[in-house]
Formats: structure tokens, C-alpha cells, sequence
């Protein structure tokens, strides 16, 4: 991007998230708890907030993918950047309507949204049209439903897009660097919140436990990455397979002190499958651990007895 471009973009990033932001706290601030206390003016300026936070972040990605001239009024696309300029300082730069550059974005492949997430747009802009501009009444219960749509859609489009602005970041990754972390503790907490990313990790994940750092079920063996709250759960542990619901490696414990006296070379783990609480034994010869519960048999190592010491004697 040219020093102009970067100038466009970084406003644009901005000013969507200050929308954002400003939707998502009053969200917040009315319905703290996640009960639904919740009515038509709340969804009303939060939908139309979410909506120019959405065309500004729109815009952005375009500007940082294909340049300035992509989000232009087709009289502005063939002038020199100088006049471009101008007409910024002028407050005379025009940008072609949402609908055109959403289409746009669309057909190409560079961006992080799926088909799935453009729909979600779609009936996300249906939402809006019914609260915003003919001010349908709901019940409380639709309400609450249109609520939990609306972080559904915060989480699966808006954060998405405001992430892939950046230099890689996950979305919630994004919105804890912008947020700050007391302001960001109170929406990980925030049940509808919690409800939209599990919703998002079960989306993007084939496989989605429970991570030890915020306790929801948001969070996937395949990355070592919780969706909700960023949380890097296993890097510092270690994992073996369950012996109480068989998911394999899903059963994690700290091995730091398994040997010292006292502990018998076993310590307490908890698989993120079935959240059910065990015993990992670790053996101190070759370094084998199993849940405790796997080896009623007795066909693993065990407190005295290494059975791969066993087993090489043999050979």
C-alpha cells in the first residue's frame, strides 16, 4: 500500500471498530448477565452500528488487497493519487455502494470469509432492515434469539474480517489487543459470547474439547487454540488417551512433580472430552504414561514394574 492507501486503511479499521465496539459493549452494559434483558432500541442501534462497522471493514480489506481505487465511485478509479488526495481533503472522495464492493469481495479468493459467512451477511441485513428501518416489534424470546444472531454474526463475520486486517491475528486474539484485558475478561463471560464461539469453534474444527483456561467448549486439539479466550491449553502439559470415554489423547496432566517422593509417579488429569477427572501414571524407566484406568489388566507399566523392561528382557 502507498503512504495514501495506508492513511484509508488504517481509518477504516478504526472507525469499524469503534462501531464495533461501541455495539458489542452496549450489549454489555443492558444484558450483562446474558438473561435477555434486552429490547427493540438496544437491538436497533446495535444492528446499525454492526452494520457500518461491517461496510467499514468491508472496505478496508479491499483497500489492503486490491488498493484504494477498488472501493471508488467508477468517475474517481482512473484519477492519479494526487487528486485522490485532493478530493480526500476535500471530503469529496466517493466510494461505490456496500452492496457492489460486498459482490466484489466476494469473487475473489484472497479473503478469509466463506460462502457460509456471506450468507450469514445476507441475513444478517434482513435482521436489520426489520429492526432498523420498519421497527418490527418482537416478543421478549425473539429478542433474546435476534441477540444471540447478532453475536453469531459478530463473531463469524465482523471479527473475522477486522482480524484479517492485521498480520494474522485469530479473532479473538484481535479483539483482546484492541479491547484490553478487563474489558475483554467481561465479554469472554459473557454467555451469549461464549454461546457464539462455541458455535464458530465447532464450525472451523473437526474436533472441540473443553479448555482448561476459561472452562467452555471452545477448544480444538488440532490448533493447541481456544476459541473463547485464546488460551494455548497443552503446550505446557502433557496427554494421554482417556480411560473413561476412550477419546485418545485427550487426558491432560502436569509432569513436572510426578516423580518426586510421595506422588508414586502419578498425578491428577482430566480429559477435555468428558471432563471427568483420573489418574495419569508415568513410568520412571522408559517414560510411559497411561490413565491408571487403562491398566485394570495390568498390561501397562505400574509402580515397580516397567513391562517394556519386560518385554526387551525377552527378546
Amino acid at each position: 500500500m502507498t503512504t495514501f492507501e495506508q492513511k484509508i486503511f488504517d481509518s477504516l479499521v478504526n472507525n469499524s471498530f469503534l462501531f464495533f465496539s461501541e455495539a458489542l459493549k452496549r450489549l454489555l452494559d443492558k444484558d450483562p448477565n446474558g438473561l435477555g434483558q434486552i429490547d427493540n432500541n438496544l437491538l436497533t442501534l446495535s444492528c446499525a452500528e454492526l452494520q457500518i462497522s461491517l461496510e467499514l471493514a468491508v472496505r478496508a480489506t479491499l483497500v489492503k488487497l486490491h488498493g484504494i481505487k477498488s472501493v471508488l465511485v467508477s468517475s474517481h478509479k482512473n484519477l492519479p493519487e494526487c487528486e485522490l488526495e485532493k478530493l480526500y481533503s476535500e471530503n469529496k472522495l466517493k466510494v461505490e455502494e456496500f452492496d457492489s464492493q460486498k459482490n466484489f469481495l466476494k469473487s475473489g479468493d484472497k479473503c478469509r470469509l466463506t460462502k457460509a459467512e456471506y450468507k450469514e451477511i445476507d441475513r444478517f441485513q434482513i435482521y436489520r432492515n426489520k429492526i432498523v428501518h420498519f421497527t418490527c416489534d418482537f416478543s421478549s424470546q425473539d429478542l433474546s434469539c435476534l441477540r444471540d444472531d447478532v453475536l453469531y454474526y459478530i463473531v463469524h463475520v465482523i471479527l473475522v474480517l477486522l482480524a484479517d486486517t492485521t498480520t494474522g491475528e485469530t479473532p479473538s486474539e484481535f479483539l483482546q489487543s484492541k479491547l484490553g484485558s478487563d474489558e475483554y475478561k467481561r465479554i469472554k463471560e459473557y454467555e451469549p459470547y461464549v454461546r457464539a464461539m462455541e458455535r464458530y469453534a465447532k464450525k472451523n474444527s473437526k474436533t472441540v474439547w473443553t479448555c482448561i483456561g476459561c472452562s467452555n467448549r471452545t477448544y480444538t486439539p488440532e490448533e493447541d487454540y481456544c476459541y473463547c479466550c485464546g488460551y494455548e491449553t497443552l503446550s505446557g502439559y502433557r496427554r494421554v488417551d482417556c480411560g473413561i470415554c476412550g477419546t485418545k489423547n485427550s487426558v491432560i496432566y502436569d509432569d513436572w512433580d510426578i516423580h518426586n517422593e510421595g506422588n508414586h509417579h502419578t498425578m491428577p488429569g482430566m480429559c477435555l472430552n468428558c471432563e471427568e477427572h483420573t489418574f495419569v501414571f508415568e513410568c520412571p524407566e522408559c517414560g510411559e504414561a497411561h490413565d491408571t484406568l487403562l491398566n485394570l489388566a495390568g498390561n501397562y507399566c505400574s509402580e515397580g514394574c516397567c513391562v517394556n523392561k519386560k518385554k526387551s528382557k525377552k527378546r
